[in-house]
């Protein structure tokens, strides 16, 4: 199994890949929204729950801007569902969305993964891992199709 911090980069990636397509394919939209609305939600969750909680101690105010960013990302997400896809609104709220979450996303990749490479020992990254994983299959079970 992969350690923590490799499986929330695999899931930045594939969110990345999500706002991409959701940009460029229109045929695609519909899909790629439900899937944004069951991952993004679910790995926001999952990071909180493992990573998050276990460096809320080492690093209060790094996580303390991290999860004010899942809040904002969490608010908009909700503004943006609410848009029918071809409404003129759709594309500017979809770019709001996107530059919000791949700034999150890179800032979490530079300081809180340092954080947390030089906070936790490699047993604890890949024990995390479990438990993020356990977490995001347990939010997927209440996400919102």
């Amino acid at each position: 199994m992969a350690q923590i911090l490799e499986l929330i980069r695999e899931d930045h990636n594939f969110i990345r890949s999500l706002f991409d397509e959701l940009e460029s394919n229109h045929e695609t939209r519909d899909i790629r929204c439900i899937t944004l609305r069951r991952e993004l939600p679910g790995h926001i969750y999952a990071e909180e729950a493992t990573l998050y909680a276990r460096l809320r101690n080492v690093d209060p105010e790094g996580i303390g801007q991290s999860l004010k960013e899942h809040t904002e990302i969490r608010e908009m997400l909700a503004r943006f569902e609410t848009i029918p896809l071809r409404d003129k609104a759709w594309m500017p709220a979809l770019a709001d969305l996107t530059d919000l979450v791949k700034a999150h996303f890179a800032t979490e990749e530079e300081v809180i993964f340092a954080r947390a490479e030089h906070s936790l020992s490699r047993s604890d990254l890949f024990e995390l891992s479990e438990g993020f994983l356990q977490e995001k299959q347990k939010a997927a079970q209440f996400a919102v199709m």
